[in-house]
């Protein structure tokens, strides 16, 4: 394993109100994607790891947002990791069945660093009480097969499940700082 010295942090769709701007329920993906990648990239540079933003707003449909996504994240010189954060949909429990949706990471194969961090990230979440719904691995998606670097998908939470939206609004920090937890600890084990 490596340390990660470089990496790429993007919200994965398109702002609220545009074209391809993501899942919408009880959270908006696209306005919490981009605070957690702010909040990310914040703690990262904290902590002494080069971070830099490759969100797109300015998309014209869902694939045009996919490669500007991944020519920004291409256009980082010695980028070692790229991160795409998401929120998931799909769960519909809007009154709360007292458990959660959860976290899952997904990347093209659980190998190496990015399996490492995936795992690692996934363990965070579940510390803050989030299903560990676990690392897994899709070949399907064009953000993680279009990059250069190793890359993984975070599914942050649910947008609609009030178990999601009541952990994650109790404190939206925490996340940011389990998945910069997740790399810094991968750091200390290389």
């Amino acid at each position: 394993m490596k340390k990660i010295r470089k990496v790429t942090v993007h919200a994965g769709h398109n702002p609220s109100g545009k074209i391809a701007c993501g899942a919408s329920d009880l959270l908006d993906e696209s306005t919490e994607a981009r605070y957690i990648t702010r909040k990310v990239i914040k703690l990262l540079k904290k902590n002494g790891i080069k971070a830099v933003n490759c969100t797109v707003n300015n998309g014209t449909n869902q694939g045009d947002v996919l490669r500007k996504i991944c020519a920004k994240c291409n256009a980082v010189k010695d980028a070692d990791l790229h991160i795409s954060i998401h929120f998931n949909s799909g769960r519909s429990d809007r009154k709360g069945d007292g458990r959660t949706g959860g976290t899952e990471v997904l990347l093209t194969q659980n190998v190496a660093d990015k399996g490492d961090i995936a795992r690692r990230i996934c363990n965070q979440m579940e510390h803050l009480g989030f299903t560990n719904r676990g690392v897994k691995t899709r070949t399907d998606l064009y953000f993680l097969n279009h990059t250069k670097a190793p890359a993984i998908l975070i599914e942050t939470c649910f947008v609609d499940d009030k178990d999601d939206y009541m952990l994650y609004t109790s404190d939206r920090d925490d996340i940011a700082r389990a998945i910069v937890k997740a790399v810094l600890n991968h750091n200390k084990e290389c």
